[in-house]
């Protein structure tokens, strides 16, 4: 890549090559006749075509998000309040024209509004508490710069302001390709902050942007900076979110943008979070999201090429001849399917010793974390105090007890997030590298057996030579149709694509489907609560500390007892949602690439076998055609391996 293509420009370039490459490959599969590479390839270039950089901005509600992005657009578009404002997952694409889509959950096609009223309609009504909007994502077409590039920015509900919106944040995360997470420059990293940082964030590497930075006077700037790079570094190391910091005045950057004022925009902080956001997009993120399918589509080529030695072959035997080996190859070729469906259960086999082993060290992290409930319980910081009001009794203890019980259900999903990230996710690499081994064993064994099964059908063996270090493991050729599946953790863990274990993150810890919310409710706190207050042990100075402590074992007791109870069939659910999500995937790409193999096999012998049915004349057509798509693809070989070692360097 060359200085003067940088950036958005040079990613975008690099997609429409592959792009281009996918469309050749396509036609080169169709006039082969492998429908299953067809599909592989179709399925390859609508990705790549449709794939975009997400941006999702988080924060506690109150911090600015809807104000910076608004910046970003430069207009007031998306709601602002002093309180919790924005209800649904917006996403911003780029548009020409300004145009506003509204989703409701079963809706088949968008609403289509007023760009002007999505303020209105987006907007939280505070009076109903945590009531959901009925819609469940608004789309806003705009004629963003920074969205021009196949990138859409998402912002997100204001955390810690209704449960509801803290799920609905939360379950975008997964598709996210860069986070900007904003604070209060003058309060920064809140204890709900830090446990957001914690729990959430873990699998990335957000961009932190501090906002209200106008507020703080020239002479405590220097000291809020320092203050807030160490609250971070504390909790993810020195080195990890280097040059990832950013003060701005969103404000500021926004009134700037309206006035077409560059000068002022570059002030307010805003223009150097877009700066760096598109050198990581239109880089580290662009690599991962573009090597892989360029990899995918470099063993698809292989693929191609490898029955087109073996079809010429053929068409230079006698009809007659060609006939007996066809006829001789029936037993064999049973044998491959029988090897295929061996290869299959064993995969199957090896799948559910996977899932056991998670549902064993799972169900065990469970029921020992329950032994620390109480604990926890006890040391759960709480803002509201009991008094001692009668007449406020009741509902202050309801609220204590919920603070307690919410406190130490978040103390728990940490420390089960802590305990996947660190404990349980290495040994599943682990294994699924060692099941790579194996599956790679059994896939060479099929292919010998298909190749000697060529070579018995044309007489000689016509082996494509694939070019220096282009020649792949059999599973990752098995998966070049699963482009989908390179990106995902367990995936890139069998087929040794590696891009670091945060990427690997993304998708272990959905794929577990490790939440603990349903241990804020089982109890029945209501009940326990007025059993408390009957007691009539509200008495004296002393009483409400009383009181306290016994809610706090009280409640700790209780969710220890519940995770107790819970814990084996918890880790059920999530080992079965791992296998099904994470590995059976794979199993099935496999054996549909073994059936896919068998076929173009029967398929290239049915074509020799037409052609020569048909005469000399069809036998040159169609030797025409093979030599032609053979130089074709080794050309497409050669320019995707030259992206591959760009993308490599890059």
């Amino acid at each position: 890549m060359t200085s003067e293509e940088s950036g958005y420009a040079a990613a975008d370039e690099q997609r429409l090559r592959l792009a281009e490459m996918c469309r050749r490959m396509e036609k080169a599969a169709e006039q082969i006749g492998n429908n299953g590479a067809v599909k592989a390839v179709t399925a390859l270039l609508e990705r790549i075509e449709n794939e975009a950089f997400h941006v999702m901005v988080v924060g506690d509600f109150n911090r600015g998000k809807s104000t910076f992005l608004n910046a970003l657009l430069g207009d007031r578009v998306l709601p602002v309040k002093a309180i919790a404002a924005t209800a649904v997952i917006t996403e911003v694409r780029f548009g020409e024209s300004p145009a506003a889509l509204l989703w409701t959950e079963d809706a088949v096609e968008p609403e289509a509004v007023d760009p002007g009223r999505l303020v209105e309609l987006i907007t939280v009504n505070n009076t109903a508490g945590g009531e959901r909007s009925p819609y469940v994502k608004a789309e806003l077409v705009w004629p963003l710069e920074l969205c021009r590039h196949n990138v859409v920015l998402i912002d997100s509900p204001g955390l810690n302001a209704y449960q509801s919106h803290n799920e609905i944040t939360v379950t975008h995360l997964g598709k996210a390709d860069a986070v900007i997470f904003l604070q209060h420059a003058i309060a920064p990293m809140s204890i709900s902050e830090s446990d957001f940082l914690k729990t959430s964030l873990s699998a990335h590497d957000p961009f932190f942007v501090f906002t209200y930075f106008d507020a703080i006077d020239d002479h405590e700037r220097d000291d809020v900076v320092a203050a807030a790079r160490r609250r971070i570094t504390d909790l993810r190391g020195e080195d990890r979110d280097r040059n990832r910091f950013f003060f701005v005045d969103a404000k500021s950057a926004l009134r700037a943008r309206t006035a077409e004022d560059d000068e002022a925009f570059r002030r307010s902080g805003v223009d150097a979070v877009e700066w760096e956001l598109e050198r990581y997009l239109s880089t580290e993120r662009h690599k991962v999201k573009l090597l892989t399918p360029a990899r995918s589509l470099d063993g698809i080529a292989q693929e191609l090429r490898r029955n087109i030695p073996s079809e010429l072959s053929m068409l230079e035997a006698e009809s007659d001849d060609l006939e007996r080996r066809w006829a001789a190859a029936q037993q064999p070729l049973r044998d491959l399917q029988a090897q295929a469906q061996q290869i299959t259960l064993e995969i199957r086999n090896q799948t559910r010793v996977l899932q056991d082993r998670v549902q064993t060290l799972l169900g065990g992290f469970l029921a020992a974390a329950a032994d620390e409930a109480p604990v926890i319980a006890q040391d759960v910081e709480i803002t509201t105090k009991l008094g001692l009001n009668p007449l406020k009794a009741k509902e202050r203890a309801k609220q204590v007890a919920e603070e307690i019980a919410a406190g130490t259900v978040k103390a728990l999903e940490e420390k089960v997030a802590l305990w996947v990230t660190e404990s349980l996710a290495p040994v599943i690499e682990l294994d699924l590298e060692q099941l790579a081994e194996r599956m790679n064993a059994e896939l060479t064994s099929f292919e010998a057996a298909l190749e000697k099964l060529r070579v018995d059908l044309h007489g000689n063996s016509g082996t494509l030579v694939p070019a220096e270090g282009r020649e792949s493991e059999p599973l990752i050729r098995f998966l070049t149709g699963a482009v989908g599946l390179w990106f995902s953790g367990p995936a890139g863990a069998l087929v040794g694509v590696r891009f670091g274990p945060k990427e690997a993150l993304r998708t272990v810890l959905p794929a577990l489907g490790i939440l603990l919310a349903w241990m804020a409710t089982p109890f029945g706190l209501p009940t326990l609560l007025a059993a408390w207050i009957a007691q009539g042990i509200f008495q004296g100075g002393s009483a409400g500390d009383r009181v306290e402590k016994k809610m706090r074992e009280e409640i700790g007791r209780a969710m220890a007892s519940e995770l107790r109870l819970a814990a084996p069939k918890e880790a059920q659910k999530a080992a079965r949602a791992f296998a099904a999500e994470s590995v059976e995937p794979i199993r099935k790409e496999i054996t549909q690439g073994m059936a896919s193999r068998i076929e173009e096999l029967t398929r290239s012998v049915d074509s020799a076998r037409e052609a020569l049915d048909q005469g000399e004349e069809a036998v040159e057509r169609r030797r025409g055609e093979l030599t032609r798509l053979d130089e074709l693809l080794n050309r497409a070989g050669d320019e995707i391996g030259d992206l591959v070692a760009e993308l490599t360097r890059m």
